[in-house]
């Protein structure tokens, strides 16, 4: 792979992430406040039971194309066209047995309105993460990071436009329906410019064996990082439901950045696999010192600043959240240490074993879910995600270390740690400003410390002085 493509589709993915990130958090901010805890929760409970069916609509196609189409162009039109084939399909059966198994949920009329059209815009949506998986393999990431961008812009765009015409709930679930389907007519418009879709049904069934660890993966890793939604959906009210959505957004909003980095260097990792263990292991062991050093101090961050946080950005609307905020804080860390260790399985055609331990901690979590949160509400929920992002990193680091390579990742963290603790003492100094003043002030001491200590951190930081120099010139 070209060192510019990669760039390329670093520098797109990357800024359409950011900005599509930041459009989505002013959105969730917006909505929350103007529904309120208890119309917010009902928001998040219709978006929670929707997206837990959605899940078995791929069985793991998409990201087994990916990885076949990243070693082989050829077979991307075969695969795109049998996934999406497939995809229809059972998004079609998925749709008709959420709309039976509403009713003996209980929902009221306006959670099943909500599901009624969540579950036509989940639909279309599910469909348009299949051809962004068609241009990873390209490595054309760039047009997925447009494409994912304009529709984040146009999600947001309809939903503020509602909320301003003070619409109620339902409303706001139809501008996302009509959003996924103005993008799903460009990508189907793109699509027919550029590639003519193959179909072979007998090749389908091995495509389906093949990526089922894929899919699995994919299903265990939401039950571990949304079943709680659905749970208290369930055993809770709709007003718990919400101040427990209200906390876990601002959490959820950050977790684009592992994905970010892994989306971009996935066609990479899986070449590597197969070329250089060496190089490999180098590339993850700078991804995981990377990550390790925005997810560590961004949950102390959080951690401290929860209060001030949740009190100007929800306008004093859901203090109940801001001690779920400060237990969820360390969710980010934790993922973002376990996000690079997972990568070493998939792209070492590990895939089934990264999937038991995902289902592992499916079932971990679900079991924790169960006892906790009738008993602790969204207090249980918080803790039951915590120790299930706990066992998956543990999981995930012993069995590299086993049965992969003997991975170094500890040796990465000294200069991190130190610098976050100095963060973290300035944060709760400056806790009583404006929680972006606290935030910069400390962010900008943990900068000055790592680019200070760690040789990794200068480099990447002359990298960026560099071309940031370089393009100044350029304008001049």
């Amino acid at each position: 792979m070209e060192l510019r493509l990669v760039l390329k589709n670093a520098a797109a993915l990357s800024v359409a992430s950011v900005l599509s990130k930041v459009i989505t958090a002013v959105v969730a901010i917006a909505v929350a406040r103007y529904l309120g805890p208890d119309t917010f929760g009902e928001y998040g409970i219709a978006l929670a039971f929707v997206s837990t069916f959605i899940l078995f609509a791929d069985f793991g196609l998409s990201n087994y194309m990916v990885q076949e189409g990243s070693l082989d162009e050829s077979v991307l039109p075969l695969y795109l066209g049998n996934t999406l084939l497939f995809k229809g399909f059972t998004l079609l059966v998925i749709y008709a047995l959420m709309l039976v198994l509403m009713h003996p949920a209980g929902y009221n009329r306006s959670i099943q309105s909500m599901i009624i059209i969540f579950g036509l815009a989940s639909g279309l949506n599910a469909l348009d993460s299949t051809v962004y998986n068609y241009f990873q393999a390209k490595q054309q990431m760039y047009f997925a990071a447009v494409y994912q961008f304009l529709s984040t812009f146009l999600i947001g765009a309809l939903t503020i436009l509602v909320v301003i015409m003070k619409g109620n709930v339902v409303m706001i679930t139809v501008s996302q329906f009509v959003a996924a389907a103005l993008i799903s007519l460009m990508l189907y418009a793109h699509l027919r410019r550029h590639i003519r879709l193959e179909f072979n049904l007998r090749r389908l069934g091995e495509m389906i064996r093949r990526g089922l660890p894929y899919g699995a993966a994919v299903i265990f890793l939401y039950v571990y990082f949304q079943i709680d939604m659905l749970m208290l959906s369930l055993m809770r009210s709709p007003f718990e439901v919400g101040i427990y959505k209200a906390a876990y957004s601002l959490i959820a909003v950050l977790l684009f950045i592992p994905g970010i980095l892994t989306s971009v260097l996935y066609p990479i990792l899986f070449q590597l696999g197969v070329e250089s263990k060496e190089k490999h292991q180098g590339t993850i062991e700078k991804i995981f010192k990377v990550l390790s050093a925005v997810g560590i101090p961004g949950s102390v961050l959080l951690f401290i600043l929860a209060n001030p946080l949740i009190t100007w950005l929800y306008k004093n609307r859901f203090p109940q959240s801001i001690p779920i905020l400060m237990l969820l804080s360390w969710f980010f860390a934790l993922e973002c240490l376990s996000f690079s260790l997972g990568d070493v399985l998939t792209t070492t055609n590990r895939q089934w074993t990264r999937a038991k331990i995902q289902g592992g901690a499916a079932l971990l979590n679900i079991a924790i879910n169960l006892y906790a949160i009738p008993r602790y509400g969204i207090y249980g929920a918080s803790v039951a995600t915590l120790i299930t992002e706990l066992y998956v990193f543990v999981m995930f680091y012993g069995t590299v270390r086993l049965q992969v390579y003997k991975i170094r990742i500890w040796r990465q963290l000294p200069v991190i740690l130190l610098a976050s603790i100095a963060m973290s003492i300035v944060a709760y100094l400056l806790r009583q400003l404006h929680p972006l003043v606290s935030a910069a002030s400390a962010g900008m001491l943990y900068l000055i410390i790592l680019l200070s200590l760690d040789k990794d951190f200068q480099r990447i930081g002359g990298y960026i002085l560099s071309q940031v120099k370089r393009q100044l010139k350029a304008r001049t």
